[in-house]
């Protein structure tokens, strides 16, 4: 049995689009001849541990080098054949060092295409991959299964009796201000849909909406609907299966976009500050994607910065009406392909 170690630490939505490569290996006629072992943050661990194709999940512990070393200790006893370092990052570079190995391949992650791309709006033909596919190219020896290409890495989480009613997703954070669509647009998306039909509606929150949130309109009008859930508070393993019994999620570019695709939910996402050519599109054939064409896009490597013009054109542009009626359309295309 060949035993295989892959490294990736975070963030949510990296280690989302990793699992479709894992899963898809899982197909390939070299995996059953082969044990994959994969370490990430503990945060991150009970998530990847549902992924189809991974055998074995070992957590990064926190703390500084003394822990790092512990942890090189304990994988070098377990005699990897093979290592493939799906991060590329210092630490993941250190972490190796202290076992003393070398990686068969590591993630490229393009920094001077994507550079070239911010700074002087030139586009690579190596921008024209996915995460996935980068991910995917970490196997060489990977054969996808066409049939089974949208197999979602985390269907185990989904409901066998999903309820008869169809039930929307919103999930309104982001890591940063500067990738929210904004709180009033979903306000106003919210309380038309709640006032057009009876169906649930599912409002998904992190740690960073507690800063805005509470009081704010969007939450006053969930308040007045006893169809809307908030869903806060949650493990990842829990949020992953309330997703699963989603009919679509309206979404930021976050972790939770891809943890919806995932578990083999469609989204409608909107991208502003970020673009397609840094790989972060939706992968499903049902997800949609809304965004405004401006010369300042992209303005930064992942959002973080804040907008330069000062009016997030990129997403105020986006109103509620266009939202409205794609959602429609996604509900129309998903009933005529059922």
């Amino acid at each position: 049995m060949k035993q295989i170690l892959i490294i990736r630490f975070g963030a949510l939505g990296d280690l989302c689009l990793l699992a479709w490569s894992l899963s898809r290996f899982a197909q390939s006629t070299e995996a059953s001849n082969c044990r994959v072992t994969l370490v990430t943050k503990a945060a991150f661990a009970p998530l990847m541990e549902k992924v189809r194709g991974i055998d074995q999940v070992i957590a990064l512990p926190t703390g500084g080098f003394s822990q790092l070393r512990h942890l090189a200790a304990q994988l070098r006893a377990q005699k990897f054949d093979a290592i493939v370092d799906a991060h590329n990052i210092l630490r993941s570079h250190l972490l190796l060092m202290l076992m003393g190995k070398r990686p068969v391949c590591r993630l490229k992650k393009h920094t001077t295409a994507r550079l070239a791309l911010l700074g002087f709006r030139k586009s690579h033909p190596h921008l024209n991959t996915t995460m996935i596919q980068r991910f995917d190219a970490l196997f060489d020896s990977l054969v996808v299964n066409p049939a089974a290409e949208f197999c979602a890495p985390l269907a185990s989480l989904k409901n066998p009796n999903p309820g008869s009613m169809p039930l929307l997703g919103m999930a309104p954070g982001a890591q940063w201000t500067s990738k929210r669509w904004p709180e009033e647009n979903f306000r106003d998306l919210l309380q038309r849909h709640c006032q057009k039909n009876d169906d649930p509606v599912r409002i998904f929150l992190g740690p960073r909406e507690d800063d805005w949130f509470p009081g704010s309109g969007l939450a006053g009008v969930a308040a007045n609907y006893p169809q809307v859930e908030i869903i806060q508070g949650r493990t990842l393993v829990e949020v992953a299966g309330l997703l699963a019994e989603c009919s679509m999620v309206v979404t930021n570019d976050s972790g939770l976009l891809h943890m919806a695709e995932a578990v083999g939910t469609p989204v409608l996402a909107f991208f502003g500050p970020t673009v397609r050519q840094f790989g972060y599109f939706p992968h499903l054939p049902g997800s949609r994607v809304l965004e405004v064409e401006l010369d300042c896009r992209p303005c930064s490597r992942n959002g973080k910065r804040d907008c330069h013009r000062g009016d997030l054109a990129c997403l105020k542009h986006t109103g509620p009406d266009l939202v409205h009626e794609t959602l429609a359309q996604m509900s129309r295309a998903s009933e005529s392909s059922q």
